[in-house]
């Protein structure tokens, strides 16, 4: 792409000022191909390690089967305690477990075999990233990622260029900046500018409580025989609400953006959806619902 949008340059600016060490932002711009996979790798265990809905309203293009699976990876992390350890978001450590992972001669870094090898796990479309790398995370939720990622693909190539990686790198290690800062804002209570044991734990016990009462909500809605599980029938009708409900929030996208009415969103029209969507995780939204 040749353009640079006003959200590339409001967020360089961003991470210039808050990341002395931000690779893509503050350098020439000429960040390796290396460099933008691993970061891409990064942003896949961000958003997969989280508990909310980044990046939801892609749904609105999304087709029947696409609803439908990210409808199953939903109701099937609801039985999963959260993976969060009440830590801070570091998206340098996230890059290093990917390097660490496919550096496989353990030079520091990675060779056209190795990078290669890194590109095919990631893969470009939908569900298709492979359990190597999967298995850097606590956890792989992949139509998260296949969501951020649609976000920034500004073309509708259904790829990735490389300005259009560098955007949804920046945008992802921005968002992890503002998650930590507000973890530390809450949890910190020393002020010393990280979180020892006892505040990792508080920042994990307020996880658990979020997550335990959404539980109960949906126990108390779904759970028709009172044994405090959902069993296999009780998931299916949960499955089928949270379908209709995608279904219902791509209706409601479409009527919003598809300006010609066909029922579907051209590369033009899908444009400033996909924006509004990078605004949203640039700012942290949606990390906790």
């Amino acid at each position: 792409m040749n353009r640079t949008s006003a959200h590339r340059r409001l967020l360089t600016a961003a991470l210039c000022f808050a990341l002395p060490l931000g690779l893509a932002a503050c350098g020439d711009g000429n960040t390796s191909e290396e460099e933008l996979h691993v970061g891409e790798a990064a942003a896949f265990l961000e958003s997969s390690e989280e508990g909310g809905s980044i990046g939801a309203d892609a749904v609105a293009d999304a087709d029947t089967t696409t609803v439908q699976s990210i409808a199953a990876e939903e109701v099937d992390g609801l039985n999963q305690e959260p993976v969060d350890t009440g830590s801070v978001c570091d998206f340098s450590a996230r890059r290093q477990a990917v390097l660490e992972k496919y550096d496989d001669n353990g030079d520091g870094t990675l060779s056209r075999a190795e990078l290669a090898e890194l590109k095919a796990d990631l893969g470009e479309r939908r569900d298709t990233i492979r359990p190597r790398l999967a298995q850097v995370g606590l956890r792989a939720r992949h139509w998260a990622f296949w969501r951020v990622r649609w976000a920034f693909d500004e073309d509708g190539s259904g790829t990735l260029s490389a300005e259009e990686r560098a955007e949804l790198v920046d945008a992802m290690e921005a968002r992890c900046e503002r998650l930590r800062a507000e973890r530390l804002e809450r949890f910190d209570t020393n002020g010393d500018g990280k979180l020892d044991e006892a505040e990792r734990q508080a920042a994990r016990q307020a996880v658990l409580a979020r997550w335990q009462a959404k539980r109960q909500e949906l126990l108390a809605t779904y759970d028709t025989n009172g044994n405090n599980v959902l069993d296999d029938g009780e998931r299916l009708a949960l499955r089928q609400d949270r379908i209709a409900a995608a279904q219902e929030r791509r209706a409601t996208l479409l009527a919003t953006y598809d300006t010609n009415g066909d029922g579907v969103l051209s590369t033009a029209e899908a444009l400033p959806l996909r924006e509004e969507i990078q605004r949203r995780i640039i700012e942290g939204r949606d990390a906790e619902d």
